[in-house]
């Protein structure tokens, strides 16, 4: 059986179910994802488990138990204490930390647990491979190597259930050149988070100028944790924008797949609206640092347009 410990929003959500079920796909096993609750102590409200909403398939489970890998996988989650103090110890924003978590990787493997922080770190598991029967995956697995080889399904699956708001799926779909504009900010603006500072109004305001370049008739939908920042502080090259009020994580994430182009965030919530949009013409902006501090991310896909962040 696979576990995987879900921690972070929506967007860090699909990314875990999106590494374990591929990973499931691939090795003939069983998938539970478990819901620590992180939010009962302390975490931010976007912690609560939101994978409900998303076409998830039936055979993967949804297990609510802090404390189901202390009790039935303790190796692995004695294994996982470590890592985690051992990287925060370093810094765990501050440091590339792949390098490291590809070197013990096999070792970590062999003992039943899968962690990683940063980068792609492939999982040694399936025919050839001496395991335990029981693997225990913590970490954020951002980059679609994870899942790339069942990227159909995984489309298919972290879709949301329910269709988008009528009103404003017809207001986006009236448009010939929608394009939706994510801004994110929240914890973002957190002194521990400084690493994520990154899309600052200077990054947007090129973004705008570029679209309003090349698509002069586009109108902005934009989505935003703050939207009434985004109001006062948004340069948007004179293009129409619609603010949208926020709804549901995955409401707005219908919402935004219906866009025909993205300018996201250093987000992985931007990166997912991006990546389920269908328009076959779609182009993606991005800011050309993931980190403030020039630490690598996994998350750029081939033909996003890299945008100067002003940092």
């Amino acid at each position: 059986m696979i576990y995987a410990e879900l921690t972070g929003g929506l967007g860090n959500q699909m990314f875990l179910y999106a590494f374990a079920r591929a990973l499931g796909l691939r090795t003939g096993e069983g998938v539970t994802l478990l819901d620590r609750e992180d939010w009962k102590s302390g975490g931010p409200a976007h912690t609560h488990c939101a994978l409900s909403a998303l076409r998830i398939a039936p055979e993967v489970h949804i297990k609510t138990d802090a404390a189901f890998a202390k009790h039935h996988l303790p190796l692995q989650n004695a294994l996982k204490v470590l890592m985690i103090r051992h990287e925060q110890k370093g810094g765990m924003m501050d440091v590339n930390w792949q390098p490291f978590e590809a070197k013990i990787a096999p070792v970590l493997n062999a003992l039943g647990l899968h962690f990683v922080t940063d980068g792609y770190v492939p999982c040694r598991r399936g025919k050839g491979f001496h395991v335990p029967p029981d693997l225990l995956a913590w970490g954020y697995f951002q980059s679609e190597a994870y899942f790339a080889d069942h990227k159909d399904t995984i489309r298919a699956e972290l879709r949301p259930v329910n269709a988008p708001d009528p009103d404003r799926a017809a207001a986006i779909g009236a448009e010939p050149c929608p394009v939706c504009l994510h801004l994110r900010r929240g914890d973002y603006q957190n002194p521990e988070n400084a690493a994520l500072q990154v899309c600052t109004p200077d990054y947007y305001a090129r973004c705008c100028a570029q679209v309003k370049e090349q698509w002069p008739e586009a109108k902005l939908f934009v989505f935003s944790d703050d939207i009434l920042w985004a109001q006062d502080h948004l340069d948007t090259a004179g293009l129409p924008a619609v603010y949208l009020t926020p709804g549901s994580a995955a409401g707005d994430l219908a919402l935004m797949q219906l866009c025909r182009h993205f300018i996201i965030s250093n987000s992985t919530y931007s990166w997912w609206a991006q990546y389920l949009g269908d328009a076959p013409d779609k182009q993606v902006y991005a800011p050309a640092r993931w980190y403030a501090n020039g630490k690598e991310s996994a998350l750029y896909l081939p033909g996003w347009t890299l945008v100067p962040t002003g940092l």
